[in-house]
């Protein structure tokens, strides 16, 4: 796993940064679908800085800092790092949901999608340490890559022009599986 800087920075400016150049050149009609992950749903409410999260579009240098902070309470780099990952993709779904009201008042509509495993090279080595993740899951297995691609394309769909401001668990249940499995 990258370090917390680095994700932090890819995942949560990068997902602006992506937006705001879209978005200048999209039509009404148009849809962003932010790519987060499951991991966004990993975090007590209680700790998502969702102040510190308006500072990515104003300074992302104080943004990075206070969310390195807060993983920096996780122990261990790989906890850090996956601490930060999942300050960063909870970020993403909390962008998704914000651009969704300054962006519909333009047509454009926004949502994002929260992935689970998806077996991919990357999804195998991400199974090495969250192999867990698999066991509540409904069918026991990694999402396949044309799933992930139906989910997307589904979501972007100009029939579902009502889907707007969410975030969609693309994760075999696994979110949920935690809960109901135990």
């Amino acid at each position: 796993m990258a370090d917390g800087e680095k994700l932090i920075r890819v995942n949560a400016p990068g997902t602006v940064y992506v937006s705001q150049e879209f978005y200048s050149y999209m039509h009404e009609g148009s849809v962003i679908v932010g790519v987060s992950s499951n991991s966004a749903y990993t975090l007590p409410s209680i700790i998502i800085p969702k102040k510190a999260y308006e500072l990515a579009e104003t300074d992302e240098g104080a943004f990075v800092k206070k969310l390195l902070k807060l993983a920096d309470i996780a122990k261990g780099d790989y906890n850090k790092a996956g601490f930060a990952y999942a300050l960063s993709k909870n970020f993403v779904v909390w962008y998704a949901q914000k651009s969704a009201f300054v962006l519909g008042k333009k047509g454009i509509r926004v949502v994002s999608l929260s992935l689970g495993l998806i077996d991919t090279g990357m999804g195998q080595k991400e199974a090495e340490h969250g192999d867990f993740l698999l066991k509540t899951t409904v069918e026991g297995r990694m999402g396949k890559p044309e799933e992930l691609g139906f989910a997307i394309a589904c979501a972007a769909d100009e029939r579902n022009g009502y889907l707007a401001g969410v975030d969609i668990l693309c994760d075999g249940g696994a979110t949920n599986g935690e809960h109901f499995l135990k």
